[in-house]
């Protein structure tokens, strides 16, 4: 009996020492991830704005003992008012700072933000006029914008998403076999336009002597059995407009209807 109740006590001995030294483990992580979590942020540390546009700053994970302001170093480039709208004036470098102050401790902390004041883009055009692709294969679409310091954006496009897709920071992704027209459009109505033919790679990896430099496209998808001919001139056309209706219309809502969420940028 005597040996049962050492035993039970040596268990629960044992488990109160376990408990005793994981518990702060248990604790400690959560306390960790909040404590990241609660750190006061921007919600960029550097931005570049069109000349004429707005662009509003969002300090995070203040808490209700917390107020905010903001001061531009040069108003003449860059304007902010109480709510951290930032205005862009003319073109031209500055900072935001942001001031943090507590109000039972009245102590202070601060936050910078770099901006950069660049033109509106006048004209976009694409390096090339082509892009020839297998279905998997992604590339970046490299375009032009004038004037060269234009801080300005393109937006884009794929006229069939199903032929291929473009992200934001325009990467192109091939998806299926055939060929497809990749739009880019700036803020004034400019576009570029160029088309994306992709093939299927099998017939070049079953046979790859079938194909020597002077191959075409057009020699590969008739190997392939199929035809990359264009439409008549008259749907072609027709087709078209309908896209760009529907491209000023998804610009006009802030959508570059893209089916992929990459956000390089240039």
């Amino acid at each position: 009996m005597k040996h049962k109740c050492l035993c039970k006590g040596i268990i629960t001995l044992c488990l109160m020492l376990c408990f005793s030294v994981t518990s702060p483990l248990l604790f400690a992580a959560p306390l960790t991830a909040y404590a990241a979590e609660a750190e006061i942020k921007l919600n960029v540390k550097s931005k570049a704005i069109v000349k004429g546009k707005q662009y509003a700053l969002k300090v995070y994970n203040l808490t209700e003992n917390q107020t905010v302001s903001f001061k531009s170093e040069d108003d003449s480039i860059a304007s902010v008012n109480e709510k951290g709208v930032v205005t862009a004036l003319a073109v031209g470098t500055t900072k935001i700072t942001v001031t943090i102050a507590t109000k039972e401790t009245k102590e202070t902390s601060t936050l910078q933000c770099d901006i950069i004041v660049g033109p509106p883009a006048i004209s976009i055009q694409f390096s090339r006029l082509n892009y020839e692709l297998t279905v998997g294969q992604r590339i970046f679409i490299e375009k032009i914008l004038q004037p060269l310091n234009t801080v300005e954006e393109a937006k884009f496009l794929s006229f069939d998403k199903t032929i291929a897709t473009v992200s934001t920071g325009g990467f192109i992704t091939a998806k299926n076999v055939g060929s497809t027209y990749i739009i880019a459009q700036i803020d004034n109505g400019a576009f570029a336009v160029c088309e994306v033919v992709v093939i299927d790679s099998t017939a070049i990896e079953e046979d790859p002597m079938m194909f020597d430099d002077t191959a075409t496209i057009n020699d590969i998808a008739e190997a392939q059995g199929r035809s990359l001919e264009p439409a008549s001139e008259e749907k072609e056309n027709s087709d078209f407009e309908d896209f760009l209706k529907r491209l000023n219309a998804n610009f006009a809502n802030g959508d570059n209807a893209s089916e992929n969420t990459d956000t390089t940028t240039k």
